[in-house]
């Protein structure tokens, strides 16, 4: 069954169409007032300066801005209220056009303004800018390479010390107008690590400084990189003992020598595993043979280990050697007890020398039991092979039953070459030493 309501108390309906004829007119009023009521002026600050073809200019006819007079504006719009109302300072935008610009010089461009894509423009009664003009200058693009440098105002862990740091690139290209980047002096990095135990390594953005060290704005120059690899090196560090290694002879036994290296401590830096092996260092080997003053100094360079250097002390040190209890006689070694070993098959060998004088040294004791006959010269022919020819051949002085003593320095005789067959020739000499 159909039911229809009714209204039926007549003030009741009344107040129904009374207020529905109110909501009507109001939602009329409101829209004739934003629509088709008086504009109203408004104030938009800070609205951004656009330079439109900046890329353009830049790449196809290498030309850049400079000194822009202004690179935000006022606008001024009187509008519609709904319009108006719509609209921000970060909506707007004031928009140079560049693309018809192809010379280097002064301009004087009056911008025109941007409004959203959604903007009834004809709702705008009037639209202006303050400033009305942008003022900028066009100058040619160049380019410089500066250099980068930086600092890591951290520190290294206990035990370990910061090398310099290391950028790659080391250098870096940036483009804009040639009076902008003269100013220019370095890239600089920025580093704060602390208690670093190890060499790090990363990527890291820089800033532009000038000469004074102060920063300078990137609004007018573009960098062919934005970044660089930075590494902080970091070594170990670690004292080692200096050595000198002494080989013993000529009379010279460990009772009978002193020494002293000054320094014979030095600090070095490293790679950790590397000093990890290293508690000393050898700084020369010295054959007490052919030390014939009883008292020795020289001055030797530090040798390193592989990739570690000298933090404290210095790259010499000063050997100082004192040789005591030790007594020296000279004695006369006769022809006879010259020998010649390893000579070649069929070659002869004969002594050129008629004797050999030899100083001998060690304790008094020991001296006192060497006689004449004890001591023995000989010359080691190995790498003289099939020579005929007379040569000056070092010898080994020999003294049979004393050990303890030694001969002082070194000894040649004159030895003469020849096929095993062929008649000697006459070269003698009376001794030396």
């Amino acid at each position: 069954m159909n039911r229809q309501f009714h209204i039926k108390n007549p003030t009741v309906h009344t107040l129904v169409m009374a207020a529905f004829s109110l909501l009507c007119s109001l939602f009329l009023w409101v829209y004739v007032v934003e629509t088709r009521g008086d504009d109203i002026p408004a104030e938009f600050r800070g609205v951004q300066v656009v330079f439109e073809g900046e890329s353009t200019i830049r790449e196809s006819r290498e030309l850049v801005i400079s000194d822009p007079s202004a690179t935000s504006v006022t606008v001024s719009l009187t509008g519609n209220r709904r319009t108006i109302s719509s609209l921000s300072s970060a909506d707007l935008a004031v928009v140079v056009d560049l693309t018809q610009i192809t010379r280097t010089g002064s301009f004087a461009y009056a911008p025109r303004i941007r409004y959203p894509a959604r903007t009834d423009t004809s709702a705008i009664s009037s639209a202006s800018t303050n400033p009305g003009v942008i003022n900028f200058y066009v100058d040619k693009l160049e380019h410089k390479t500066v250099e980068v440098k930086g600092v890591n105002n951290g520190s290294a862990a206990e035990g370990f010390v910061q090398d310099q740091l290391v950028f790659s690139p080391n250098t870096v290209i940036i483009y804009g107008p040639e009076a902008v980047l003269a100013e220019v002096a370095d890239a600089f990095v920025d580093v704060n690590l602390t208690d670093l135990d190890r060499t790090r390594t990363f990527d890291s953005t820089y800033i532009l400084r000038d000469a004074d060290g102060n920063p300078i704005h990137l609004d007018e120059i573009t960098l062919d990189t934005d970044t660089v690899s930075v590494t902080v090196p970091i070594k170990a560090v670690k004292e080692v003992s200096l050595m000198v290694e002494l080989e013993y002879g000529g009379g010279v036994t460990q009772d009978n020598v002193k020494w002293d290296l000054e320094p014979n401590r030095v600090t070095l830096t490293g790679d950790s595993d590397t000093l990890a092996g290293i508690n000393n260092i050898t700084v020369a080997r010295v054959d007490l043979s052919a030390v014939t003053e009883n008292s020795f100094s020289e001055t030797y360079l530090i040798p390193l280990p592989n990739d570690t250097q000298i933090t404290s002390g210095s790259r010499e040190t000063k050997l100082s050697l004192e040789l005591g209890g030790l007594v020296k006689q000279t004695f006369q070694v006769d022809k006879a007890r010259i020998a010649c070993i390893n000579v070649s098959e069929g070659y002869v060998a004969d002594i050129g020398n008629a004797f050999l004088d030899v100083t001998l040294r060690g304790t008094e004791e020991a001296m006192r039991a060497v006689q004449r006959l004890n001591i023995r010269a000989v010359a080691d022919l190995t790498e003289y092979g099939t020579t005929t020819r007379s040569v000056m051949v070092p010898v080994r002085i020999i003294v049979d039953g004393a050990p303890d003593v030694g001969a002082v320095g070194e000894y040649r005789v004159l030895v003469n070459i020849r096929e095993a067959g062929t008649e000697p020739e006459n070269h003698t000499e009376e001794g030396t030493g």
